[in-house]
């Protein structure tokens, strides 16, 4: 059974954490946004042509047929898709409900885009999700652009009947639960490797999943919730609006994301794997361009921002004390240990990206 944000929550607060891999040499960057003067732009989806839309399909299923590079992370692995879902399931524990959250998540995407464009000659960006217009347009959620068959990335999942016990946060009006139906990821043309076992040593090729969860979609993607992590006045009172929390008592539009596709039993509702459905990326592309408005709003001063606890859950400072611009992260063998202040602009010298917004 898929390990959820439930158990994720568990697992950090009895206080679960992980080896720290060896630190690599790397240069330290300041905290400024005029280093990169050549920035690509990430786009909404449905701003991209239709062939611009096919070239990014592609690029994913070549980098789902390229070699695993990191399998000392993930024996399982087996190609270089896998290597971005295994870190991140190697990490889960430790990246979520902390200060660095948003940042470990604009490192995998940007490394994610980086290998799109580098090992499968994709020459755009990597596109965003803006599922505001969507739960906006009020049209339901099978009609979505974002999962048309053809130009997106295909739909829900055949319904499966669950026990309560399988639901323990209380999702209702699921309307999927099995392999993706129609689109570019049926399971004839793309299979995952790691999951939904914790086990990540071996190969598991199976199929991903979607569980639509329309009513959650409806109440947590919203711009009021987006209006209010926008407008707080400080990044650990913004990390903690953006992530919620690991129930529905708060409205939030992370877990929304990933529990109004998920649902359930969907791949992207899987805390731990949840990278192994490419919608993933869309959907953290979207929290990053949050975080960059946020940003934005006093650019000067949030550049160098930054709190939150090292240990998931820890707000009150008991265990682990709060990041500074001076924390490292890291996801060895992808990449060496980064500074937070190196991860703080999106135009500095390790990043390189603006949004269409501006």
């Amino acid at each position: 059974m898929m390990m959820n944000f439930v158990k994720l929550a568990v697992l950090a607060m009895v206080g679960t954490t992980l080896a720290s891999p060896i630190a690599m040499p790397g240069k330290s960057l300041e905290t400024r946004d005029d280093y990169c003067k050549d920035a690509i732009v990430r786009k909404e989806w449905r701003t991209l042509t239709n062939k611009q839309k096919k070239n990014y399909i592609e690029a994913v299923h070549c980098l789902h047929k390229k070699p695993a590079k990191a399998k000392s992370l993930a024996a399982g692995a087996v190609s270089r898709f896998d290597d971005f879902q295994g870190i991140h399931s190697k990490q889960t524990p430790s990246i979520h409900w902390v200060g660095h959250f948003a940042h470990w998540h604009r490192l995998m995407v940007a490394e994610y885009e980086e290998a799109l464009r580098d090992e499968c000659n994709y020459e755009g960006a990597q596109p965003y999700w803006d599922w505001l217009l969507d739960v906006e347009s009020g049209k339901n959620m099978t009609e979505w652009e974002i999962f048309d068959p053809v130009t997106g990335f295909g739909g829900d999942g055949p319904f499966i009947e669950i026990k309560p016990e399988q639901n323990p946060l209380g999702i209702e009006y699921r309307t999927g639960g099995g392999c993706v139906k129609d689109g570019p990821f049926t399971e004839d043309k793309f299979k995952l490797n790691l999951g939904p076992t914790s086990d990540y040593s071996i190969t598991n090729p199976h199929c991903l999943t979607r569980d639509f969860a329309p009513d959650i979609a409806r109440t947590n993607l919203i711009r009021k919730v987006w209006d209010e992590v926008l407008a707080q006045p400080d990044y650990g009172s913004f990390a903690r609006r953006l992530e919620g929390l690991p129930s529905w008592d708060m409205k939030n539009v992370h877990g929304g994301g990933h529990f109004g596709v998920g649902g359930v039993l969907g791949t992207i509702g899987d805390a731990f794997n949840s990278p192994g459905d490419p919608l993933f990326y869309l959907h953290h592309g979207n929290l990053d361009r949050l975080y960059y408005l946020w940003q934005k709003k006093d650019l000067a001063n949030r550049l160098r921002d930054v709190s939150g606890p090292i240990q998931p859950f820890d707000y009150l400072n008991e265990k682990a004390g709060n990041v500074t611009l001076e924390f490292e992260i890291n996801m060895a063998p992808l990449t060496g240990n980064i500074k937070l202040k190196d991860l703080m602009s999106t135009r500095g010298t390790k990043l390189c990206y603006k949004y269409d917004d501006n």
